[in-house]
């Protein structure tokens, strides 16, 4: 055997052996599917079955996420028709992407019985990490706030006796749908509590943006809360650092015009600079799919960013 053929050997099969998870940004989908497309003639060439279903599941989730729902479908009809008996983690994805479609598309009650399937066949196979990802989804479709907190609670004590990282690494996660469930039913004072203990686990992770969010998600609730002076010097911070980065962060300047917007109401001096940081979310976020179906708080942004009254 020739070299080159030995070193192109090597290199399908060690892109074979990628770590899909390791490949995604949520905050791309469309380069996360072609970087998808480039690994998968090497994971067909490596012959496991199992493991280019699963990572056609995941090319099907990055369609869902770009809104393209026939597409995802298709895909997934696809993995449906080839899985085989025994290739259990790509079950598993199969039945959370095709849930995770659908409650996208708007069909919670559709999508709950395939997150159920999921949990179970991730529990039958060992599979903790996505065990842990089925039961926040059953919590993101389930109707009652108390059973949303439960099942959330559920998954971190889950992940807490997992010996599985990626298992373990669901907590902050979950304090954060926590946090959110508490937040929507006016309950802000535990909600605080769950942002805080889900910044204390995203420290420990190390990971710069999630760590952002969750101080973000903290000076959310203390603004909710009136205590605008904390919430301004949160969101602040997050502003310098980011600006450090060359960068700015759309939502971070949507919380800072409602700091300066609720100022405005004590020091009129405050509006001026509220109607520039609502200008300033408008233009990084008119376009952002994450909030394709909240029209009405885009045009809240342009609106107070124009210099209309509230």
């Amino acid at each position: 055997m020739g070299w080159g053929i030995v070193t192109a050997a090597l290199l399908a099969a060690q892109t074979a052996a990628v770590d899909f998870d390791a490949l995604w940004n949520y905050g791309d989908p469309a380069a996360t599917e072609a970087k998808f497309g480039a690994v998968r003639p090497a994971v067909a060439a490596a012959g496991d079955h199992g493991r280019l279903m699963e990572l056609d599941t995941q090319i099907a989730r990055t369609q869902a996420l770009q809104r393209n729902f026939d597409a995802a479908l298709a895909t997934l009809a696809t993995v449906h028709d080839g899985l085989k008996p025994d290739e259990a983690r790509a079950q598993v994805r199969y039945e959370l992407e095709l849930g995770r479609t659908l409650r996208s598309s708007g069909k919670p009650a559709e999508a709950r019985p395939h997150f159920e399937r999921a949990k179970n066949l991730a529990s039958a196979a060992h599979q903790e990490a996505l065990a842990i990802d089925a039961i926040h989804m059953i919590a993101l479709v389930e109707p009652d706030p108390a059973q949303q907190i439960a099942l959330n609670r559920e998954g971190i004590e889950f992940a807490k006796i997992s010996t599985d990282p990626k298992a373990q690494r669901w907590q902050a996660s979950l304090w954060n749908n926590i946090g959110m469930t508490y937040q929507g039913e006016g309950q802000l004072d535990p909600a605080l509590d769950a942002f805080r203990a889900a910044l204390v686990l995203r420290e420990q992770q190390g990971d710069g943006h999630l760590i952002r969010v969750a101080k973000w998600m903290i000076a959310w609730v203390q603004r909710l809360k009136g205590d605008l002076p904390a919430a301004l010097a949160a969101q602040e911070a997050l502003e310098r650092d980011q600006a450090a980065a060359g960068d700015g962060d759309g939502y971070v300047f949507e919380e800072l015009g409602e700091i300066h917007l609720a100022l405005a109401k004590r020091e009129p001096g405050h509006a001026a600079r509220a109607r520039a940081y609502f200008a300033k979310a408008y233009a990084q976020l008119k376009d952002d799919p994450d909030l394709a179906d909240d029209p009405a708080r885009v045009a809240r942004m342009k609106r107070l960013g124009e210099g209309a009254a509230e």
